[in-house]
């Protein structure tokens, strides 16, 4: 378990659903569908955000903005699964969810097995680029 260190019992203050696109073959026709991948909400952190404000373009606003998220080892995520992030929901707040993609898993391990420090983890890379409103 990662940060099973006590002093690092609460950091995990969010908690995110992962979401994930499947090709589903219905006769000769493909199509893609989305599945729900986590069972109950998974805590994580969201940290070092880069947001920005929101931009205007000929047709829509804009949000944009790249930041970096922490979960255990276990959690099934991979790139370009859809995220949706509750900011402290494993604190008990339930605010609305943020809508972010998945850039690729770096697994960061112990190097004695979590034994010592209790640190290891997984970041996850995230893109925010929703159009506002609508």
């Amino acid at each position: 378990m990662i940060f099973n260190n006590p002093l690092f019992k609460n950091w995990y203050t969010d908690t995110v659903d992962i979401y994930r696109t499947d090709t589903v073959r219905e006769g000769n026709v493909s199509r893609q569908k989305r599945r729900k991948v986590n069972v109950s909400p998974v805590r994580c952190r969201v940290y070092r955000p880069e947001n920005g404000g929101p931009r205007v373009t000929g047709t829509a606003a804009r949000e944009q903005s790249v930041e970096e998220m922490a979960c255990d080892l276990s959690v099934d995520i991979q790139a370009g699964d859809e995220l949706m992030i509750v900011r402290g929901g494993n604190l008990g707040h339930s605010s609305r969810p943020e809508r972010y993609i998945a850039g690729e898993p770096v697994a960061y391990y112990d190097p004695v097995g979590g034994a010592l420090t209790g640190l290891q983890h997984k970041e996850v890379g995230l893109l925010k680029d929703n159009i506002i409103g609508g």
